[in-house]
């Protein structure tokens, strides 16, 4: 056999070798993203107890699977509506902590404050959408739809720790108002243009109106600036504790 036989073939080798491990990488990897019907069955069969002992209310229920660990501290969880406050919640089990856990009065008080502070961000500018709308518009299949219904809209999402609840030992059951706690929440505002001159004016003047208004007290107010397919149009964002 020539030299140059042998070459190629040890390249053709080496070749099929590479193809065999990149369709066994691809194989495991799609086989990872598939959710475990044994371990979805578990996890709904536990988060029905923990619903029944925990909530008077009734709930709607069904598994989200976590396949790309966005969570980390679980694989499996239950998403549920709860029926009286229409809030959308997960119940899970915290791999950290050992027990059975939800998000249910930090996604309420999420609902509650967007509600509240809307009208304030609107008010400087212009219309806004928050995160039940931006949440039903990416359930949608069609991208184009889903542009078309953002289009130059601003976005408002408000974000309290997860775990708030359990820290504050509050009763599901009479889920207080987040203003009766000295809460301090992220509020990132996301606008679909460039920063203009007057903006950080126009944030000051939210941030002063919902305290005097006594809507919030604390926070950490951030703001981006996107073109309308998600592009970043500034090199850094407008931030601002209070």
């Amino acid at each position: 056999m020539s030299k140059t036989k042998k070459i190629l073939l040890t390249l053709l080798g080496v070749f099929l070798i590479i193809l065999v491990g990149v369709m066994i990488l691809m194989l495991s990897f799609t086989q990872s993203m598939k959710a475990d019907p044994d371990d979805e069955k578990k996890v709904r069969d536990q988060a029905e107890r923990y619903l029944e002992n925990t909530f008077d209310e009734g709930t709607e229920i069904y598994v989200l699977y976590d396949n790309m660990g966005n969570r980390g501290y679980f694989e499996y969880a239950a998403k549920v509506k709860h029926e009286k406050y229409g809030t959308q919640f997960l119940v899970f089990f915290n791999d950290e902590t050992g027990e059975m856990e939800d998000t249910f009065l930090s996604d309420k008080w999420q609902d509650d404050a967007e509600k509240e502070i809307r009208p304030y961000v609107e008010k400087e500018l212009g219309d806004v959408l928050i995160s039940n709308e931006i949440g039903n518009i990416a359930e949608s299949e069609d991208w184009e739809k889903i542009q078309e219904e953002i289009g130059d809209y601003n976005q408002l999402l408000l974000v309290f720790d997860e775990g708030i609840g359990k820290e504050l030992k509050i009763d599901p059951n009479k889920p207080a108002s987040y203003k009766d706690y000295e809460v301090s929440p992220t509020i990132r505002i996301t606008i679909t243009r460039k920063k203009q001159d007057a903006d950080e004016d126009r944030f000051t003047e939210i941030i002063n109106a919902l305290k005097k208004d006594s809507v919030l007290k604390h926070g950490n107010m951030i703001v981006e600036y996107i073109s309308s397919n998600g592009v970043p149009l500034e090199d850094e964002e407008w931030s601002e504790k209070f």
